[in-house]
């Protein structure tokens, strides 16, 4: 079921925006003719390797490289010694520590996975058995595992000149938070953890770097969210010339955040190209991605919330302890958890708002992106505490969400953490979804079922995300040395084809088909005549890549903006030569005329092949050319998508199996490009927070060793653990050009939240209480034990 409005913002002819276009990436993806990071081959080309720590916290006392070297196919061996590199961070935050990064290990390591010597082949195999020759002396140092117990006194160190853990301490505070408190009916208290996941893509990291002597470009294909920024951090890495680094991202088998990160392992292979003046490949085993490749999500909250009797939210406090593990990644550093208590408030009038934020260094992979950034554990929370509290005080869980959430006449709402809150109707949405959804109905379901002993659950879940942010918000807010526009450039050839590159990267997000309707309307041209290029540096305009669910924001904006100035130019040409006033001339489906002369016409393709090959045709003083680059950074500082999730589980009392029955969702991310694809970031992204909040764990035992490095123990929902999801969309236009919004990562962020409400629900009557994830089978056995009861109450 689908509620479309599309909304008109160019007096273009709209043909393509709005419209379900079959990808234009698909055929070539499909089949097997897109090249991958894998799939490049370079004569003479060398292979890497890299010899891992099997220690979580050791000083190395000494390397031996010797058998490694004499191994047969070998080329070099790496360490520190031969001139490892600092990575610096383009974070500049109060109190954020500055971390020693390297790009392989000095001196010490400090989890288990970290690249302590490359080893450099003739092919993969050999570089891989010659990497286990390679003998490391270490002293085994205790390590710290447990955020919590990383802060205690007497704690092992992970880097002994800080005198403690602590990554970053933030205190916020606003409103009247004691007095709300104090004038509390009811007040929660709760214990609340997160646990610890990655992003499984399907193509893992890789990296093949070119640098031949008497060669001045260092080319790099990366599977990478953001070439231009790979670029300009490798310069600052290496201490090479930026404009002599070429990055290319060819196709990516998705990133979902971990490749907006750069790992100590990509930057050597770079390193060693340049030393050896060779083509050299690494492409990244599963099990170094699940060691060594960011991890996100595990968090501790100690959260407190005080309500009156009649539902209404006075207050939250929260003390936050996030595992950074090692430190966090280039380039997010300690904002996942910054991005959770922000986002906490989620669509809800909350006015007194304290928390203390500590990200902890634990002897663990490094902390990184992975989507949803941080949001899904804060929508956990106030979800979580939204259905506690209905609970204690018998109101029901939808009606304690309306008493509570932001009203459109509020629009736009600056929140307590002063993300400003740019559109919609909260209050809307979830009445449209309860209605979607026969909510009422369900409840009537329920409460047969039970009486046949079938244990049925609702849950509710909804969340804002702040998308796209621009520059002030990302400096000022963040301390993020990054800039929040992004990039076009339109061409139009002789023929009157159009080529458009762009600053950001596609993993899956169907870039080509989605930037070519935007194109299209605004031009008046056919789709098919329009390619989009991503990922080469020197082709494309400088950009800041794909993460925050920005790219259809800001690229998106930059489309039109550029379109605009082309079609701008072709309206002066055509008026030109055709005895018109340029007002007076509208372009359709490729042909150009005088409103309400038809006959006096002429075609896009003779307009640009004039302007290209006819400059004497041109009105005076103009420039020949159809070629236009812009950069487009939304004025407002942020650009909110929201959603509501209605999950319907049943689970098993006998083996703690949950089962998906229905699964609802009404979503609105602004006005839509593409339904069909929009559609397909929902499912995917909800099917990831599925697998995050049932399935996907990443524990490690005392002594810091991983215990799930592989599929057969890392478990990931397939096709037959994800239900069917009925999706239902609005669209509130927002404050941008062209009233996109971003909605790549929304689908993962109720759905911790909105599962873990449903599950509790369905064994209400045994008294459970959730307040940790993952939800496997074990952990509901362990609550349905808990609680000493074998019979519902």
């Amino acid at each position: 079921m689908t509620t479309l409005q599309p909304t008109l913002v160019t007096e273009a002819r709209q043909k393509w925006v709005g419209t379900s276009v079959r990808r234009k990436e698909d055929p070539r993806l499909l089949m097997g003719q897109a090249a991958f990071v894998d799939d490049i081959k370079l004569p003479g080309m060398m292979f890497v390797a890299f010899h891992r720590s099997k220690y979580a916290h050791a000083r190395i006392k000494r390397i031996d490289v010797s058998l490694a070297k004499s191994h047969p196919g070998v080329e070099a061996v790496f360490t520190a010694a031969d001139g490892a590199k600092f990575m610096p961070s383009w974070m500049k935050y109060p109190n954020l520590r500055e971390v020693p990064r390297y790009s392989l290990a000095k001196d010490k390591v400090r989890y288990v996975g970290e690249p302590v010597a490359a080893v450099v082949a003739s092919d993969r195999y050999t570089a891989e058995d010659a990497a286990e020759l390679v003998h490391v002396e270490f002293e085994a140092l205790p390590p710290v595992t447990d955020s919590e117990k990383a802060l205690e006194d007497g704690a092992p160190l992970l880097y002994e000149e800080w005198g403690d853990n602590i990554l970053m301490h933030k205190h916020f505070e606003q409103g009247e938070v004691q007095r709300a408190f104090s004038e509390a009916d009811l007040t929660i208290k709760e214990r609340m953890r997160s646990h610890r996941y990655t992003a499984t893509p399907i193509e893992p990291r890789g990296v093949v770097a070119d640098y031949r002597p008497g060669s001045a470009t260092l080319t790099v294909w990366a599977s990478t969210q953001f070439p231009h920024v790979l670029r300009t951090f490798l310069a600052q890495t290496l201490e090479f010339p930026e404009n002599r680094i070429k990055t290319i991202a060819p196709n990516v088998g998705g990133g979902f955040g971990v490749k907006s990160n750069v790992h100590a392992d990509e930057v050597t292979v770079c390193i060693i190209a340049l030393r050896l003046g060779k083509p050299v490949k690494w492409i990244e085993t599963r099990m170094e991605h699940m060691q060594a490749c960011a991890h996100e999500r595990e968090q501790v909250h100690y959260v407190e919330a005080a309500f009156r009797r009649d539902g209404t939210l006075l207050a939250v406090r929260d003390k936050a302890i996030g595992d950074y593990g090692v430190y966090g990644a280039f380039w997010t550093e300690s904002q996942p958890a910054m991005l959770t208590v922000t986002a906490l408030p989620g669509p809800y009038r909350l006015r007194n708002y304290a928390y203390d934020l500590y990200c902890v260094v634990t002897n663990k992979a490094p902390h990184g992106a992975h989507r949803g950034f941080g949001r899904p554990v804060g929508a956990f929370i106030i979800e979580r505490i939204m259905d506690i509290a209905a609970r204690r005080l018998g109101i029901d869980p939808a009606e304690i969400r309306l008493k509570n959430m932001i009203q459109p006449e509020e629009m736009p709402y600056t929140a307590v953490t002063g993300v400003l809150y740019d559109s919609g109707n909260y209050p809307e949405a979830l009445r449209r979804a309860l209605k979607f959804a026969e909510y009422d109905k369900l409840r009537e379901e329920q409460a047969t079922l039970r009486k046949l002993g079938k244990y049925i659950g609702i849950g509710l879940g909804a969340y804002v995300e702040y998308t796209a942010p621009n520059s002030q918000r990302l400096h000022k807010a963040l301390g993020w040395q990054v800039g929040g526009y992004d990039s076009a450039k339109i061409r139009v050839d002789p023929s009157g084809n159009v080529t458009v590159f762009t600053g950001v990267m596609s993993q899956g997000q169907s870039h080509e088909t989605i930037f070519s309707q935007i194109v299209a309307d605004e031009l008046g041209v056919d789709i098919d005549d329009i390619v989009v290029i991503e990922g080469d540096t020197d082709l494309c305009p400088y950009g800041f890549g794909t993460w925050a669910s920005r790219s259809t924001v800001t690229a998106g904006g930059a489309c039109i903006a550029a379109s605009r100035k082309v079609r701008e130019k072709v309206t002066l040409i055509a008026a030109h030569l055709l005895g018109a006033q340029p007002e007076e001339i509208k372009i359709e489906s490729g042909r150009i005329s005088p409103a309400g002369s038809p006959e006096k016409s002429m075609t896009f393709r003779e307009v640009a092949d004039i302007a290209i090959r006819s400059p004497y045709m041109l009105p005076k003083g103009m420039e020949a050319g159809l070629e236009v680059t812009v950069r487009y950074e939304p004025e407002a500082p942020t650009t909110c998508s929201y959603a509501v999730h209605i999950p319907v589980v049943e689970v098993d009392p006998e083996t703690g199996a949950i089962k998906f029955l229905r699964y609802y969702v009404f979503d609105d991310s602004g006005r839509v490009v593409n339904p069909m694809t929009v559609y397909g970031q929902i499912h995917g992204a909800t099917a990831h927070g599925i697998g995050g909040t049932i399935y996907e764990d990443l524990p490690y035992d005392e002594s810091g060793q991983l215990l799930t490095s592989t599929f057969m123990d890392y478990l990931v929902p397939t096709s037959m653990e994800i239900p069917n999801m009925e999706i239902e969309h609005t669209e509130t236009p927002s404050l941008t050009l062209g009233g996109f919004k971003g909605m790549g990562e929304g689908g993962s962020i109720p759905t911790p939240g909105a599962i873990c409400n449903a599950v509790e629900d369905a064994l209400s009557p045994f008294g459970v209480k959730i307040t940790e994830t993952p939800l496997s089978p074990e952990r509901i056995l362990r609550l349905l034990n808990r609680t000493n009861l074998s019979k519902p109450t």
